[in-house]
């Protein structure tokens, strides 16, 4: 368990201001974690006022904005002390969360960086890129600025800055900041996160159709770029001539702008679009595992229930629970081991990994015959049966033989209700009911009096869904057919010659012409809707069998 970190306490004004003016780097010590905060606040004791730093490190990324941060918000909360109305504000400002205060803090760095930095028109190779910086000025202005002893701090600082949207490179794409001749240029503070906080498809459509308009060899859009504005073409189609008007006069505008101005102001737009566009991952976003969780108070009834946990814990013990489910759990995987095809080699070869799709091909709904592999799934589990279309056809084919194929009708009939749309639950139910459950239905399932009565009661009931009415008999009659008919159907002559065609069609070459054996050499045996005769090449001496 993490230890929490003591509160550094100033018992006056004077080491408050001592510890401001190092910077708020005193007597802290940093946590390597996954997030952080910071919060400043005072508390009375008496007589007597107490400044507090609290400082809970939970992002060791932004340690480095720690000096910063902490002389920004001690300067508030110290300059007025009689104003109590503006030391409760700032207090309250304290508690924002921590995106509020990274972007905050890369403000205020970013506007010092721009009133100081030596910015000048810089070569590369013959071509002028004016208002510009090389990575080795920026990270020696940066630890001159800091006061950093060590230089990967510094250079983190720029990746921040970076990242986040305050600095560019001008010619190579990089989310990292290199401490050599790479150069880099300022964003503008439009195109800052602390004012564009939130970008829009629309916003981004009439950037694209702007660089649409102009010379497609400088301005032309790449291949990512092509891709979203297809896509937004077909999501704003309906408003499209606005986007086209917006991008119109925008482009009218800047064409008034200097040659130099035109060149860097493209450059922040292209920047600013190429890190912060819609639908892709940004460091603005904050993860839902960050975020501030409200600590509740332990009272009596909690250490009740905690205590009533460990005594039903001592009565059932668990833990041979857990032994044997483990257990299962294992024997579950080596099942399934052969229709894993990360774990086992499939044949034809994994399409996941390979440009090869006929094992998709050959497990589709619409094969004449299944692969052996998937009949031999049937023997699993009746669930395993009944999930697949062919196993499903499969064992109709098999219950009509048995005059008993109004169990796996009403069951999918059921399934079918389930997810129907709401216009078609009403009429679906009442068809259902009226041909399987009614007195003298025409296919009248066998299920109890006392199911029949509640499915009854529930399909009379209006709070109880229609979709969800007839739980009662799907139960029984599923059971019915796990219990009774799936055995029978694992034994049958119909599944033994499903399972014999599937293994005579893997061994069977591609190129070979299968034979075809005529309904009549295998009268005395059901086959399936699906499956043809032709599909099914038993010999003849299995059949007779």
């Amino acid at each position: 368990m993490r230890k929490q970190q003591q509160p550094t306490s100033f018992e006056d004004r004077s080491q408050a201001v001592a510890m401001l003016k190092n910077n708020g780097n005193d007597g802290v010590t940093f946590v390597d974690d996954v997030n952080m905060k910071y919060r400043c606040y005072e508390s009375k004791e008496g007589n007597d006022k107490q400044y507090y730093l609290v400082v809970n490190m939970r992002i060791r990324r932004y340690a480095v904005l720690y000096p910063l941060y902490c002389a920004h918000k001690l300067h508030i909360l110290l300059s007025n002390d009689a104003d109590v109305t503006e030391s409760k504000s700032a207090q309250a400002n304290l508690c924002a969360n921590d995106i509020q205060f990274v972007v905050c803090t890369l403000d205020s760095l970013s506007m010092k960086i721009a009133q100081s930095a030596p910015l000048k028109t810089l070569k590369y190779f013959r071509v002028s890129v004016p208002q510009a910086l090389t990575g080795q000025t920026l990270v020696a202005f940066l630890q001159e600025l800091m006061t950093f002893d060590d230089l990967a701090d510094t250079l983190h600082l720029a990746t921040l800055l970076l990242q986040h949207g305050y600095i560019f490179p001008v010619i190579e794409h990089s989310l990292l900041v290199k401490d050599d001749n790479t150069l880099y240029r300022l964003q503008l503070p439009y195109f800052w996160p602390s004012h564009a906080t939130h970008t829009d498809n629309v916003e981004y459509a009439i950037y694209l159709n702007k660089r649409l308009m102009r010379n497609e060899q400088r301005h032309g859009l790449e291949e990512d770029e092509v891709e979203a504005y297809n896509k937004l073409l077909e999501l704003l189609g309906h408003m499209w001539d606005f986007i086209t008007i917006q991008a119109e006069m925008q482009l009218k505008i800047q064409k008034e702008k200097k040659k130099s101005d035109k060149v860097v102001y493209d450059s922040e737009e292209r920047a600013f679009w190429r890190t912060r566009r819609p639908g892709q991952a940004n460091c603005l976003e904050q993860h839902i595992q960050k975020r501030e969780k409200k600590l509740r108070k332990r009272t009596v009834a909690v250490y009740q229930r905690e205590l009533e946990r460990l005594k039903f814990t001592l009565k059932t013990k668990p833990w041979l629970k857990a032994m044997k489910a483990s257990e299962t759990m294992v024997s579950w995987c080596e099942q399934f081991h052969d229709y894993d095809p990360f774990i086992s080699t499939p044949q034809p070869s994994n399409p996941w990994i390979s440009d090869d799709t006929n094992l998709w091909v050959i497990n589709t709904d619409s094969v004449e015959v299944p692969t052996e592999l998937r009949v031999k799934r049937w023997g699993l589990s009746v669930q395993e049966l009944v999930r697949d279309p062919i196993g499903r056809q499969v064992l109709e084919t098999f219950l009509e033989s048995e005059f008993s194929s109004e169990n796996i009708r009403f069951w999918m009939a059921i399934q079918d209700l389930k997810f129907s749309s709401n216009e078609q639950v009403e009429r679906k139910a009442h068809h259902i009911y009226e041909e399987f459950l009614a007195s003298g239905a025409p296919c009248q399932v066998n299920v109890d009096s006392r199911t029949l009565e509640s499915t009854v009661k529930s399909l009379e009931d209006k709070s109880v869904a229609r979709r969800h009415a007839f739980s009662p008999a799907e139960e029984h009659i599923f059971k019915l057919m796990s219990k009774d008919s799936y055995p029978r159907f694992l034994r049958s002559q119909i599944y033994k010659g499903v399972l014999s065609a599937a293994q005579q069609q893997r061994k069977m070459p591609a190129t070979a012409k299968q034979h075809k054996i005529s309904r009549e050499d295998n009268s005395h045996i059901s086959l399936p809707k699906q499956l043809s005769s032709d599909s099914l090449s038993v010999v003849k001496a299995q059949t007779q069998r």
